[in-house]
């Protein structure tokens, strides 16, 4: 197994990733195939399922002729990326059994080439099938924009309520230190679609939210998608078919 990220914006989008996911966990499995790159996982309370889709033509080198997993300890790992610099090739393989060997490399004069070799864990985690569902909203807005108001609303409570009907969605966090309420009418926002003659009202963990937001330099707009009394989905959509997602479970009265 070996695959490379030449590209400055990919070595950058990949050390991003791994840095944010560690808001969820600090083990995690990287899946791959000949077809791509997959992690799944959950956070520790059980709320939160988080899955990454990079295709193999998202890699500038894509050698991978069978399945397999190597389970990384994700502080290491993230320590060991965070060195990269940025006129250097992130290298990954695997040479031996125990090990996950990672390269940065640069022709570039003053660069100096760098080796590690990383054990890897035996994680015992199955994948989770999760079925398509179709939802009563669809919400897609500029995913910055949506960040900023999360990143406000999360300072009043650890509940974020939701309200939308066809005209507007209300997204409201409140205490008895305060409250506050945020209006997102329809012109300002790519897409909102409801059922018809529906008002749909939902409450989820805001901490998870926030966490996801923290991703949003993946993709210019995100999309959210609700249905009462079942998860959450959340997705960014990055370029060559690549994929962020997560499922947040409700918070249920």
């Amino acid at each position: 197994m070996k695959f490379e990220i030449k590209d400055k914006k990919k070595c950058d989008q990949f050390i991003y990733i791994f840095n944010h996911l560690k808001h969820f966990t600090d083990k995690l499995c990287l899946n791959v195939s000949p077809e791509q790159l997959y992690i799944q996982g959950m956070d520790t309370n059980h709320v939160c399922i988080y899955e990454l889709f990079l295709k193999n033509n998202w890699f500038d080198v894509w050698e991978v002729s069978e399945n397999k997993t190597y389970g990384i300890f994700l502080p290491i790992f993230n320590k060991i990326l965070h060195i990269c610099s940025d006129k250097q090739t992130i290298i990954i393989s695997n040479e031996y059994d125990e090990t996950l060997n990672i390269n940065f490399s640069s022709e570039e004069k003053g660069e100096f080439n760098k080796f590690f070799d990383m054990p890897l864990m035996d994680i015992d985690v199955d994948v989770l099938s999760i079925p398509d569902q179709e939802y009563d909203v669809d919400i897609e807005m500029e995913s910055k924009k949506f960040k900023s108001l999360i990143d406000e609303l999360v300072n009043f409570n650890d509940v974020l309520s939701i309200v939308c009907s066809e005209e507007e969605i209300l997204l409201e966090s409140k205490s008895e230190e305060g409250n506050m309420k945020a209006i997102i009418n329809t012109d300002d926002i790519e897409l909102l679609a409801v059922v018809e003659d529906k008002t749909l009202q939902a409450s989820f963990g805001i901490k998870y939210i926030s966490q996801m937001c923290q991703f949003y330099k993946l993709s210019t707009n995100c999309a959210i998608h609700i249905t009462e009394n079942i998860p959450l989905l959340f997705k960014y959509d990055m370029e060559e078919d690549c994929l962020m997602r997560f499922y947040l479970a409700p918070k249920m009265d």
